[in-house]
């Protein structure tokens, strides 16, 4: 059976040989001196995009689907899905990410290497329905993030960065194991499967002690899970290593694990559903992190800044949708995140772009690059509208003002709150949402309405350079920009594919 179910594993089968290859072939080819040693990065970048569309290319044609032994990994129609949507996402934001990898000249192969170590760690990950299994796939999927996050050998932020992702890392690992081991201790299991069946029995005939480690084990493990996607109250590492990686690494960690994570944390909820006290602690910790998102994000002064505070503030809405732990707050969850990961794209890839008009418009005047401050958007509108309205609708879908899809998956989740009966948490939401919209505006007032100081002027990114290369970038903002509009008007689509994904990942 498990030599049968292996095939259901070919693609990522496929990943790994390619990975070896990669490396291999670009080792010998780096250091050839018939060569001169040359930079590759470019070629390493073409070699990833074929490589990822050939594993997307085998996800669409596998029809096997079942399970390893002891359910160690599970492979059905929703983990397949999600596989081709982690591909997709990883094609949309590639362009981008070796614009800024070049314009950082890190030049250095091995980044789109490590990359595909950690795309083959989150594809497997996805597929986990064992908490050992998890912990091996995640620690190699961290590993390759700290390395990325350290990746700019001359900066002190990059290294610094790389040492509080590591050491925070580390930290919650061990975290995650004493749940692990209590887990273990109290109910002889770590599989979701077997645990799924334990829980499924009502726990007042059991001791008050042993009620008690198991509170204390699952709490542990829902804090390992809360601090990979940032979520407040443990997110006190990603404002630093994000803001201290370089740019290509930080595009990678706000996106590209947040699918696989939330999937697994998603079936994590739905297994502990009779524990309510956890789903009383995702609530509060899903409403402190989208207030602490919200406040912090009000003084930063700095655009990369504010966006991670945004993202933290978006992640506490997910984690309240996920503690109401009901099938139409499951749905929203998705809803949710298809959404965010939309807008992410689209931020990140204006933020890039604009990184690279400053370097090259301020490279002209033989200046030094600097920090994207919001002053930098100052008077944007008068040098190039379509610009500046791609912002607006962006950030507007963020805060959630209609017509925008951003509106509705708030008002999806809110409204499953509203019926859950929390009807205090609903109206701290809708506050808070309420004056993360101050920020947004605040951007939007100074493209439109800020006058421009004639002193540091030529400091601005006012012109917009053209060349062939980013035309797939520009395509892929301009479908996603259409996808926020569209999506308010037409969502049944995305809410069906929601609805069936939600049914196969848990089983109804």
């Amino acid at each position: 059976m498990d030599i049968v179910f292996l095939k259901s594993f070919i693609p990522e089968f496929f990943l790994s040989i390619s990975i070896l290859s990669q490396l291999i072939w670009n080792i010998r080819l780096v250091t050839n001196l018939n060569y001169n040693y040359p930079i590759i990065e470019k070629e390493v970048f073409y070699q990833t995009i074929i490589i990822i569309t050939g594993v997307l290319f085998l996800l669409s044609q596998l029809k096997i689907e079942g399970y390893i032994s002891n359910f160690l990994f599970t492979n059905d129609e929703s983990t397949k899905t999600l596989k081709i949507g982690l591909l997709i996402i990883c094609i949309f934001i590639l362009g981008i990410v070796q614009e800024t990898f070049s314009l950082e000249k890190l030049n250095f192969f091995e980044f789109f290497t490590i990359f595909l170590i950690a795309l083959l760690s989150l594809l497997l990950l996805i597929s986990s329905s064992d908490l050992i299994s998890f912990y091996l796939i995640i620690e190699l999927q961290s590993l390759c993030f700290y390395i990325l996050a350290s990746f700019k050998r001359d900066s002190s932020f990059s290294t610094e960065a790389g040492l509080k992702y590591f050491i925070s890392g580390a930290f919650i690992s061990g975290f995650f194991l004493f749940g692990c081991s209590i887990l273990y201790g109290c109910l002889g299991t770590l599989n979701l499967n077997a645990l799924s069946l334990i829980f499924s029995f009502s726990f007042s005939n059991f001791d008050y002690e042993l009620k008690a480690a198991i509170l204390l084990g699952v709490i542990f493990i829902t804090i390992t899970l809360l601090f990979k996607i940032a979520c407040a109250p443990f997110h006190f590492w990603s404002p630093d290593v994000y803001e201290g990686s370089p740019l290509s690494a930080t595009v990678l960690f706000s996106i590209i694990p947040k699918v696989s994570l939330i999937h697994f944390l998603m079936k994590w909820i739905s297994l502990i559903s009779l524990l309510a006290s956890v789903n009383i602690f995702l609530l509060y910790c899903g409403v402190f992190s989208t207030i602490i998102g919200t406040f912090y994000a009000l003084s930063q002064n700095r655009l990369k800044k504010l966006i991670i505070y945004s993202s933290i503030a978006q992640i506490g809405f997910i984690v309240v949708g996920l503690s109401l732990n009901t099938l139409n707050g499951y749905i929203a969850v998705l809803f949710f995140l298809c959404i965010y990961i939309a807008t992410s794209i689209l931020i990140w890839s204006h933020f890039s772009l604009f990184y690279l008009f400053q370097y090259k418009t301020n490279n002209f005047f033989g200046k030094e690059s600097s920090t994207l401050f919001l002053s930098s958007l100052t008077n944007l509108f008068s040098a190039n509208k379509l610009w500046a309205f791609s912002f607006v609708i962006i950030f507007f879908s963020v805060g959630g003002i209609p017509p925008l899809t951003g509106f509705l998956s708030k008002i999806f989740i809110l409204s499953e709150v509203v019926n859950n009966s929390s009807y205090l948490c609903a109206l701290c939401l809708i506050i808070v949402s309420s004056i993360s919209v101050f920020y947004y505006i605040r951007i939007v007032k100074v493209m439109f309405f800020e006058p421009t100081k004639l002193e540091s002027y030529y400091e601005q990114f006012q012109t917009v350079f053209y060349y062939s290369a980013l035309d797939s970038i520009y395509l892929i903002i301009s479908l996603l920009l259409s996808f926020l509009i569209i999506t308010f008007f037409i969502p049944t689509t995305l809410w069906l594919c929601c609805q069936y994904l939600v049914l196969s990942i848990l089983n109804l």
